[in-house]
């Protein structure tokens, strides 16, 4: 009976604890605007789907057009809809795999893997919002021949990764633009 109350009570005070500390879990990106256009990328990219999808999970609609943009704000009863309309384009999207280390009979041993994704944002006008930036992940992975298949699996994995986390660092880079133009 002791122990009982005895952990409740360490319960109750460890949320009261997390609560007032400001402990919240992680809430998607608010982000700025209305719609986005996203521009520049390759047909059936694995980073533009990924990345559309975290921008639908943060309220704004995805749209292939300006025209488009402005339909869904008349829809909305937003006026001319522009407003809150940004052009995403993709400048440069890459993944590759390079050999870091080699053994002393040529065998290799470790590999480098690298996503390059360079980008910037603009007002429906054409006006430039962000400038170019470049995100550039690296990890490093150990390589053996006997497990060429499971190596290849872990290499697919970690690129994975890195397109998460560079999708993760546009959506942070996207919440702090106006979109709104100089007046």
């Amino acid at each position: 009976m002791n122990r009982r109350l005895a952990t409740s009570a360490l319960l109750g005070l460890t949320a009261l604890a997390l609560g007032g500390c400001g402990f919240a879990l992680r809430q998607p990106q608010r982000l700025p605007f209305r719609t986005i256009t996203l521009s520049g990328f390759v047909s059936h990219s694995p980073l533009a789907t990924e990345l559309a999808r975290a921008l639908e999970a943060s309220g704004v609609d995805v749209v292939e057009t300006t025209a488009q943009a402005v339909a869904a704000a008349s829809t909305a009863g937003q006026g001319s809809g522009l407003d809150g309309h940004v052009i995403l384009e993709a400048r440069h999207d890459s993944r590759d795999q390079v050999v870091a280390s080699t053994t002393a009979f040529g065998q290799v041993r470790d590999l480098s893997l690298r996503t390059r994704f360079r980008f910037r944002l603009l007002r429906a006008d054409g006006s430039v919002l962000l400038p170019d930036t470049e995100l550039a992940l690296a990890r490093d992975l150990s390589y053996n021949e006997k497990d060429a298949l499971a190596k290849q699996d872990e290499s697919e994995a970690l690129h994975r990764a890195m397109q998460s986390d560079i999708v993760e660092q546009v959506l942070r880079r996207l919440a702090v633009v106006t979109p709104r133009p100089a007046r």
